[in-house]
């Protein structure tokens, strides 16, 4: 019987908040569990754009004339973001190097770290939108955009070490 390798107590969180994320064991396993990821950031991503395409709905006229152009560039950062996770897909060969190379804890990590980030990007959101816009300036919402920042900076370092 092959002996399965345990799961990192991140690797464990993710497997239960993800549905299908199985963590990097093998080649196959990887394919699997990145394509769950992408799909499940894809999802809080475009979670992200709805909620501000809601505010901006809510503050058009009423609010501070630089905040809808501060949703626009969340808009547009979180698109692009989207973007990014749908064009960087692994090969095979790629995914066992980084395997061979030990990255599989490291990616582990980046997931975690992705997911909370996106997670603490559509709750700022969320708390704003629950405020129907109500007195949200763009200085609020600069938060959300140095969090998208972040995001990206996660990404990047995730899409490096799986791509060998």
């Amino acid at each position: 019987m092959a002996r399965m390798r345990q799961l990192s107590p991140k690797g464990a969180y993710l497997s239960q908040t993800i549905i299908g994320y199985k963590g990097y064991s093998t080649t196959g396993t990887a394919r699997e569990t990145d394509q769950v990821f992408s799909e499940e950031i894809l999802e809080k991503l475009s979670e992200t754009v709805s909620m501000v395409t809601r505010m901006k709905r809510l503050v058009a006229g009423n609010a501070d004339p630089e905040v809808v152009p501060t949703l626009d560039i969340i808009t547009d950062k979180a698109d692009k973001l989207a973007k990014d996770i749908a064009d960087a897909v692994p090969t095979e060969a790629t995914l066992l190097e980084a395997l061979e190379n030990g990255k599989a804890e490291e990616i582990i990590d980046l997931d975690s770290a992705i997911l909370e980030k996106v997670g603490n990007i559509n709750q700022a959101l969320s708390m704003m939108d629950l405020e129907s816009g109500a007195g949200v300036t763009p200085d609020d919402l600069d938060s959300a955009c140095e969090l998208l920042d972040d995001l990206g900076n996660y990404l990047r370092e995730r899409a490096f070490l799986l791509a060998g």
